[in-house]
């Protein structure tokens, strides 16, 4: 069984969105069989449910996190 970005990434990160909770799809820490399914989540994360960012970005936002 295998976490892909296209099937269980975004069906968590929509649901999460519902619940009203701030969605942030880490794009370089996922993946799927094709690339052009891994960018065609990420472009609907993006434009519907919440941000994509690299995985340096999310690291330097917790960091910076009192």
């Amino acid at each position: 069984m295998l976490t892909v970005t296209n099937v269980c990434c975004e069906s968590s990160a929509r649901d999460a969105s519902t619940l009203g909770f701030r969605v942030i799809m880490v794009a370089d820490a996922n993946a799927a069989r094709r690339d052009q399914d891994h960018n065609a989540t990420l472009h609907t994360i993006y434009r519907s449910f919440g941000d994509v960012r690299p995985t340096s970005e999310v690291l330097a936002m917790i960091a910076s996190k009192p």
